[in-house]
């Protein structure tokens, strides 16, 4: 059974192969494209679970870290889309975000590559993540994540070479 936040990373890096490939079904076995984009939006915004909870994570600062997950824009807008997709409904949206109904499709098979495309949702046709694709959200989830990690966590690498005086 999976304890550690580094596996949820990298079941979320798993996915994003599927994701950014250029014929993305040759890696899925009958999965449709719509079902790892779910999956993936719910593993990225789950993150925080793993991380918020990993005894091995270590932030110095835990209210620190929570409160920046929670203030990170994309991820917001990812939670809305993870938790209205695996719950039907979306009782208290962060941002409101969905996917748009609409989708697009490259199909170059001389080059290998069909690509369905699925637009970012927001309510306000302003905000920076209305209509982006959702592999480069996706990329920018994943990107907020990496930053997030790298300024809290703790390896215990760090901290033997902590108590070493390194």
């Amino acid at each position: 059974m999976e304890k550690y936040f580094q596996e949820q990373v990298e079941r979320i890096d798993r996915l994003m192969k599927i994701v950014e490939a250029n014929d993305p079904y040759t890696l899925m076995n009958g999965l449709l494209f719509y079902d790892v984009i779910v999956f993936t939006c719910q593993s990225m915004w789950h993150l925080k679970d793993w991380i918020l909870n990993d005894p091995n994570f270590r932030a110095a600062d835990h209210d620190a870290l929570m409160k920046e997950i929670h203030a990170t824009r994309s991820l917001l807008l990812c939670s809305d889309i993870a938790n209205g997709s695996k719950h039907l409904s979306l009782n208290y949206p962060k941002v409101g975000g969905a996917l748009f109904d609409r989708t697009g499709l490259r199909c170059d098979p001389a080059k290998g590559i069909f690509q369905e495309f699925y637009y970012v949702y927001c309510p306000d046709p302003a905000d920076e993540f209305h209509g982006m694709e959702i592999r480069t959200f996706l990329r920018r989830c994943r990107n907020s994540w990496e930053d997030i990690i790298n300024r809290y966590y703790f390896s215990q690498a760090d901290t033997w070479l902590a108590q070493q005086g390194a």
